[in-house]
């Protein structure tokens, strides 16, 4: 992210002494990257860690062989579940996710980019509170730990894994790291945590971790999120599809398309394939549809509607709970 940000309380000098009001010190962790980093400063020792355990592998199962041709898969259809493999490689990942609750999470594997296509409420993480609705892309960097609060509705999500770093793509961007006039969306579209509840609570959380294709539960001896204060560039955000979205990654971008003109044309991918997640119906599609168009084959341009376009240099595998969803056109 290109906007420093901070919430709650920091000392003036980075990697100094913290001292608490009834005495002892507060606890610096660096989180992040050499590119972007936040510094969080914690009640309690973030190594102070109970117990872990490999809990659930996870073995996605793909179709083999691929048969070369469009696909369309109405994801709406799946029936409630946790995080669902729709289509996958090696650089990204589309999971479909229909929670009813949420506990603490931390994806140590992959960052995620979250939209939100039925729900609202906020996301609670180390860095703070982050509202969110139906339409919002929200983007959480690998390593933060976050729950869900959600309001009382039905709540889906679609959700992009991405090995390699999310980022706002660079020609977007001038030397200082400003969007620039080009870009189809600003900082001022780009909504960032705002309170910071600090939870100062001793006892046993346990925390899911998503690690080496495994979930692990790691028991802490506090609550997760005990920061009382925090600065730096690496945090969850949120964005607006409707804002003209834009974000990419090793291997892949995620591309928010609106309104089209009626008149049709095709085209024919090289190097590429795309995977378009639609966002309203209409006579061919429903809302929720996810269409894949390989390269090899003519496609023609989404129209008329909002959607999202994933683009990626390597094939998709077909996850095999897609199966049970597609068009067959029978």
């Amino acid at each position: 992210m290109p906007i420093y940000h901070q919430l709650g309380q920091v000392p003036r000098n980075r990697h100094s002494p913290f001292p608490k009001a009834d005495g002892g010190m507060y606890s610096e962790e660096l989180v992040g990257s050499v590119d972007a980093s936040s510094l969080l400063y914690h009640a309690h020792e973030p190594t102070r860690v109970r117990s872990t355990r490999q809990a659930v592998e996870l073995r996605w199962k793909k179709q083999d062989p691929r048969p070369l041709q469009h696909r369309h898969f109405r994801t709406h259809r799946l029936a409630a579940a946790d995080r669902v493999p729709l289509l996958f490689n090696a650089d990204v990942a589309v999971l479909t996710w229909t929670p009813h609750k949420s506990g603490f999470y931390r994806n140590a594997q992959a960052d995620e980019v979250l939209y939100v296509a039925e729900g609202a409420g906020t996301l609670e993480s180390q860095m703070g509170e982050l509202a969110y609705k139906a339409g919002d892309y929200v983007v959480i960097p690998r390593g933060i730990i976050h729950r869900l609060r959600m309001d009382p509705m039905r709540h889906r999500f679609l959700i992009f894994e991405s090995r390699g770093e999310v980022r706002i793509p660079p020609r977007y961007r001038g030397e200082n790291g400003q969007l620039n006039e080009d870009s189809p969306f600003t900082e001022r579209n780009i909504r960032r945590p705002r309170a910071l509840p600090v939870h100062d609570e001793a006892g046993e959380f346990s925390v899911v971790v998503k690690k080496d294709n495994w979930l692990h539960e790691v028991v802490l001896d506090h609550h997760p999120f005990d920061v009382v204060g925090w600065d730096g560039y690496y945090y969850p955000w949120a964005v607006g599809v409707q804002d003209g979205a834009r974000f990419e990654a090793d291997g892949f971008s995620i591309r928010s398309l609106g309104t089209r003109p009626e008149q049709t044309h095709f085209r024919v991918r090289v190097r590429s394939e795309a995977a378009i997640y639609h966002l309203a119906g209409g006579t061919a599609v429903e809302i929720g549809s996810l269409t894949l168009h390989p390269e090899g084959l003519a496609h023609a341009a989404v129209k008329t509607e909002w959607a999202i376009q994933l683009e990626t240099a390597l094939p998709l595998e077909i996850g095999e709970s897609s199966l049970g969803v597609e068009d067959r056109g029978e």
